[in-house]
């Protein structure tokens, strides 16, 4: 409310009325609804569930899947850390066979084919042997005493033993692949 000016000698004095703002009572706003955490909270739920499912799909894919080379009656002995070509596979006349054995292993070798009884012991100075490794890789080729893998299956015999004891037998592994001309 304004009132009018009163004069007191020289100084006029005007009384505007309260000059501190009115206090605003909190319990007066909670009839109010408060505001979404999400302007649409629909769309973030399809997206937030949608994004949980595909999660579960990778983690369900990953734990289920089935590395192995070998049905489960032809596992490889845990002296064998891996091989190629892979069992079953079917691969060019000329492909290197590798074998890769425990670190302290070396193998001798014999190719199979296309009958099991038809076999071709591969010579020591014909592989290439990393000692450090285990691993034994044959190429077959003009200087060896198998040029190429017959046409149809082939089978590698790998019989392992202790490098330095070859009269030391750690066991045997085979596996077969299909070679193609």
């Amino acid at each position: 409310m304004v009132r009018s000016p009163t004069s007191s000698g020289t100084v006029r004095a005007v009384d505007d009325g309260q000059t501190t703002p009115a206090r605003i009572d909190p319990s007066a706003n909670s009839g109010r609804a408060k505001p979404p955490l999400f302007r649409h909270p629909g769309r973030v739920a399809i997206i937030g569930s949608g994004l949980f499912l595909v999660a579960a799909l990778i983690a369900g894919a990953i734990g289920s899947s089935d590395t192995s080379n070998l049905l489960a009656s032809q596992r490889q002995p845990k002296e064998v850390q891996g091989y190629s070509p892979q069992q079953g596979a079917i691969v060019p006349p000329n492909t290197p066979i590798t074998v890769d054995l425990r670190d302290d292993l070396t193998a001798d070798i014999s190719v199979c084919g296309p009958n099991p009884e038809n076999c071709t012991p591969i010579p020591l100075d014909q592989v290439q042997f990393v000692p450090g490794l285990g691993q034994i890789i044959f190429k077959p080729g003009e200087k060896t005493d198998l040029g190429q893998y017959p046409a149809g299956p082939v089978t590698v015999h790998v019989d392992y033993h202790l490098q330095g004891a070859p009269a030391t037998d750690a066991g045997t592994f085979t596996w077969s692949f299909t070679a193609k001309a």
